[in-house]
């Protein structure tokens, strides 16, 4: 898909201009929230490891994957995020577990700090 790729040469911001041009400010913003993990990852400035991830859930032995938590720092849409994702064995975003929206980029530092 267009997107991944785009997303990986750091074009997010463009990626979400042009979907506000293609389908309007608000069904974009509804794409960018279902993908937002992914955007937030792409997008980072910043990452620190928060440890592994276990799951609880009825998945185990070949089905079961092994993942890491990682906070990261992040701009878009013209704000800075503090994020927690978490991220597969092969260095995607596999999900997004909280974020954190702030105004300054001195303020979401302080929050990326704080992040566990």
């Amino acid at each position: 898909m267009t997107m991944i790729s785009d997303m990986m040469n750091g074009r997010c911001e463009a990626i979400v201009e042009d979907l506000c041009a293609r389908f309007g400010a608000i069904l974009a913003a509804r794409i960018v929230e279902s993908e937002e993990a992914d955007f937030l990852w792409e997008t980072r400035v910043k990452e620190r490891y928060l440890g592994q991830h276990f799951d609880v859930g009825f998945d185990d032995g070949e089905f079961a994957e092994e993942l890491s938590r990682v906070a990261v720092l992040s701009p878009l849409s013209g704000s800075w995020h503090v994020a927690a994702c978490l991220i597969d064995g092969e260095g995607r975003a596999a999900d997004l577990l909280w974020k954190q929206q702030f105004g300054s980029r001195a303020e979401a530092e302080i929050g990326f700090l704080r992040a566990r």
